[in-house]
């Protein structure tokens, strides 16, 4: 049972963190405001900005 919720939460933050993803994408090319962006596609801009910011 314990495999089974497991893999369905799973299965949730992935679709989430997928989608998220793709937003920042569509964000970086410019056809999405910043706006527009969900609170996990935010965080995700973060990190890269402090990650790019961290190794320049």
């Amino acid at each position: 049972m314990a495999h089974e919720k497991r893999f369905v939460a799973w299965k949730r933050h992935h679709r989430r963190k997928k989608s998220s993803k793709a937003k920042v994408k569509l964000y970086e090319e410019g056809k999405l405001a910043h706006e527009k962006l969900p609170a996990l596609a935010k965080e995700f801009l973060r990190r890269k900005r402090r990650f790019l910011l961290r190794s320049a």
